[in-house]
């Protein structure tokens, strides 16, 4: 049973020079934005989205059975190899994430950027790319359909491969783990203490029209329409590396979140006793400034779809095992939630030191206790709003320049396209309308977040 569909080549093009693989495998990818790429001819409205592949969840398609859309894929350069280390890719690309959410096309590249410009260098790369698929349409005289799908963002996926970029044999620069071969988790938990029951390993199974197999959740039946579906079994705490060892690994993680969880309250700020032990418990797990640093950038683009905000949205990595640093690294991950495109109220406006609204989540609210580390956060949080990578000037002028790139490519006759266009480089926010602009000066974001941190701070 395979995770992916075969896709006989990948081809990557710039600069005037190419690079071909072949045996590659290709699927889709998303949450609650996974949309079939294709339509249906169901008497209704046209088109699926999400786990439910529902015909009528998502009003989009406007033409029967051939129109295309902008579905986020990913590709997987090595789900089809043997485990002969000769044939694996070099360097860090296990394959890449295409997603095409954000109507700008733009603001996770943005994230990703402004967090590595500030040095965290765990957050993922990510650039601009056209997307081509050549969709065989018939087996019997293999007959191919080309499909301009436009632009999309391209992202490094968190795996084993962006582990090893970042180690310190593959990486001569100081910011480094010291072991790739830690247990790295997929989060989307509060990390409470009853966290551990909700750990294990993904496993998702297409499956066709006939077959017959079982897991914990089956999303489509086969119903003799010959619709491809899939069974899954899902965590909130999804083991990415070492997976054959998942019990040590849960092992582990069980120690962090038990220990996290036990940590005491302080009376108050001057309850040494408490404070010391709360410090001691994260000067254990963490680089400390670089985690802070790193939840502030995080709270500078405005995500709240987030750990803190939606237990949601983030990896963690166990530098520990043989030349570990025994550390844990926050990762952040998956920024189209940003820059305005806001799931709570507030948005940027929000008091930046409840950023969860009050819900349990222990990670931070434990270190926010510590009255040391509470006043580093609100630094980190003046210092990166009032940087030169925070500026106007500069930002504004990234986002022009990425929309005049875009431009000439965002429509496609292929697609049925109704609600991209380049116009969303310089409109002001879509999802939390509150009057505020990537790239107009007298009402832009960068200003006004900075304006609100410092309001919220100086309480």
């Amino acid at each position: 049973m395979l995770h992916c569909v075969h896709a006989e080549l990948y081809v990557y093009e710039k600069d005037g020079r190419a690079w071909t693989l072949e045996n590659v495998g290709f699927r889709l990818r998303g949450n609650t934005s996974r949309i079939c790429p294709q339509g249906i001819d169901n008497g209704r409205e046209q088109g699926q989205k999400s786990y439910t592949w529902n015909p009528d969840y998502f009003h989009y398609a406007e033409k029967p059975n051939d129109d295309y859309r902008q579905s986020h894929f990913k590709v997987d350069f090595e789900e089809f190899l043997t485990d002969d280390e000769e044939q694996k890719m070099a360097g860090c690309m296990k394959g890449v994430a295409l997603k095409r959410m954000d109507n700008s096309c733009t603001r996770e590249i943005f994230c990703y950027d402004l967090f590595r410009k500030n040095g965290i260098w765990t957050a993922p790369r990510a650039s601009h790319t056209r997307l081509q698929l050549n969709i065989i349409e018939d087996l019997e005289d293999n007959s191919v359909t080309t499909v301009n799908f436009g632009v999309y963002e391209m992202f490094e996926e968190v795996n084993k491969q962006s582990l090893k970029e970042r180690d310190s044999e593959n990486n001569t620069a100081q910011n480094a783990w010291k072991n790739n071969k830690g247990n790295l988790w997929k989060g989307h938990s509060d990390l409470t203490a009853g966290s551990i029951e909700q750990a294990g390993v993904e496993d998702i199974k297409i499956f066709y029209e006939g077959e017959t197999i079982e897991g914990n959740n089956v999303v489509y039946k086969e119903d003799g329409n010959g619709r491809i579906g899939y069974v899954f079994d899902s965590y909130n705490l999804d083991l990415k590396t070492n997976k054959d060892k998942l019990d040590s690994a849960k092992k582990e993680l069980n120690g962090f979140i038990a220990d996290l969880n036990n940590l005491p309250n302080p009376a108050d700020e001057n309850d040494s006793v408490a404070i010391e032990q709360i410090k001691a418990f994260y000067e254990k797990w963490f680089d400390m400034d670089f985690f802070l640093k790193t939840y502030a950038i995080n709270i500078l683009c405005g995500m709240d779809d987030d750990y803190w905000g939606n237990k949601n949205n983030y990896y963690l990595y166990f530098d520990t095992g043989k030349n570990g640093s025994g550390k844990v690294y926050f990762i952040p991950f998956d920024y189209d939630n940003s820059l305005g495109n806001s799931i709570f109220e507030g948005g940027f406006k929000h008091n930046p030191l409840d950023w969860g609204r009050g819900e349990n989540r222990p990670l931070i609210d434990k270190l926010l206790q510590v009255p040391e580390y509470k006043q580093k956060f609100k630094d980190y949080l003046l210092e990166v709003s009032a940087n030169e990578y925070w500026s106007y000037e500069r930002c504004s002028k990234l986002f022009q320049d990425w929309g005049q790139m875009c431009k000439p490519y965002l429509y496609s006759p292929d697609l049925n396209c109704k609600y991209v266009g380049v116009n969303h480089f310089f409109t002001d926010y879509i999802w939390c309308n509150y009057g505020y602009s990537l790239v107009n000066k007298y009402n832009n974001l960068y200003d006004a977040t900075r304006r609100s941190f410092e309001k919220w701070l100086s309480e």
